[in-house]
């Protein structure tokens, strides 16, 4: 324990100003307006000086590997907001045609 009588624990922080540059649906539970406020007020309160701050790295296809399908992976290698319209049934499947 510290000498405050607290125990010396280490706080990891992580951020990555780039969340914000991808729209994640309108019913996506994920809002990087939220990330951005949080992030202005852990450097507004200083807080940044008393964490370990961390940038994460980009997951690849084989980290995305550990939680989804590769089904789903490649899928998300393929579509985008241009060829859309061809990937109706992955859509439905996937259960992201309202994120589009």
């Amino acid at each position: 324990m510290g000498s405050d009588g607290g125990s010396n624990r280490v706080v990891a922080y992580f951020y990555d100003g780039d969340v914000g540059n991808f729209h994640y649906g309108p019913r996506h539970p994920m809002k990087p307006q939220r990330l951005a406020v949080t992030h202005s007020l852990v450097l507004n309160y200083g807080l940044d000086k008393k964490m370990q701050l961390y940038r994460p790295y980009r997951a690849s296809a084989h980290d995305m590997s550990r939680f989804h399908s590769t089904d789903y992976i490649e899928f998300l290698q393929r579509v985008t907001p241009q060829n859309i319209q061809g990937f109706s049934k992955s859509l439905s499947s996937f259960n992201v045609g309202d994120d589009w």
